[in-house]
């Protein structure tokens, strides 16, 4: 019974492996709208981001140290990288993007993968896609190693992740810091990425695009910002209120006071 269960075990391994090295992806980019990911052998989309970056160099003496990164939806910067398979046991995707931008040679590569995640008000898990894993290069063209400087975010820091089948909405800015592990002489990198964000990396269905899951800091932000608009016109409604009510009791006033009652009677 075990032999026949480490048999079965064995064939589905081996066809999750051969399904993977057979499946063919092919990058997108949508100068337009600033859409750019993956396709499947069906020319469907499985892996869909959208954003721009900047990179924060605090190693640098002057005041300029941030660079916004390439366009990643202009054809100018090539893609590659692989979407989850349906029959994976743990799914996970990948895409980096290399451009040349000021005299270097330059990489960024994304890592997501599919993970249980711990709700932060219970304990109980949610199955989530994660952005797990940050990487960026820079090789200058006058070096004489060639070898590109590395910096990536630590295992433990996840900035985007969302419910499974959902995608990841953001409209404020999310940093990301990038460390150099090899070189501990080397100040830290911080990635930007600037609104307004979408990624979907996995499971992407038919109704693609309709179920969002927006960001914490813009879910804040939105409510923050409902409650001062609800508390702007509630204190208009009762300034008006007040406003009538005093002119109504001044006319009141002038009305039945017995000296100006006299008066305005003796005007008929």
């Amino acid at each position: 019974m075990l032999f026949v269960l480490f048999f079965i075990l064995i064939n589905i391994s081996n066809y999750s492996i051969a399904s993977a090295s057979e499946e063919q992806f092919k990058p997108f980019q949508d100068p337009v709208y600033g859409d750019f990911g993956l396709r499947d052998s069906k020319d469907r989309v499985c892996l869909f981001l959208k954003f721009k970056a900047k990179i924060y160099n605090f190693n640098l003496n002057g005041t300029d140290i941030a660079l916004e990164l390439a366009d990643f939806s202009d054809n100018s910067v090539s893609l590659n990288g692989f979407c989850a398979l349906a029959n994976e046991v743990t799914k996970h995707s990948f895409i980096e993007a290399r451009w040349k931008q000021n005299f270097r040679k330059k990489a960024l590569k994304l890592t997501f993968v599919q993970k249980y995640e711990e709700l932060r008000q219970s304990s109980l898990l949610q199955l989530r896609w994660q952005l797990t894993k940050v990487v960026y290069e820079e090789i200058y063209d006058k070096s004489q190693s060639k070898k590109p400087i590395v910096f990536e975010s630590l295992n433990e820091t996840v900035v985007v992740s969302a419910p499974l089948h959902q995608s990841f909405v953001c409209k404020d800015s999310l940093n990301i810091t990038l460390y150099n592990n090899k070189n501990k002489d080397y100040q830290p990198f911080v990635l930007e990425l600037l609104p307004a964000i979408d990624m979907q990396p996995m499971n992407i269905g038919g109704g693609f695009g309709s179920n969002i899951y927006l960001c914490d800091r813009t879910r804040s932000r939105t409510l923050s910002e409902s409650f001062q608009s609800q508390m702007t016109i509630v204190s208009g409604i009762v300034l008006g209120l007040s406003s009538v009510g005093t002119l109504i009791g001044y006319s009141l006033r002038r009305l039945f006071l017995p000296a100006r009652q006299q008066i305005y009677n003796s005007l008929g």
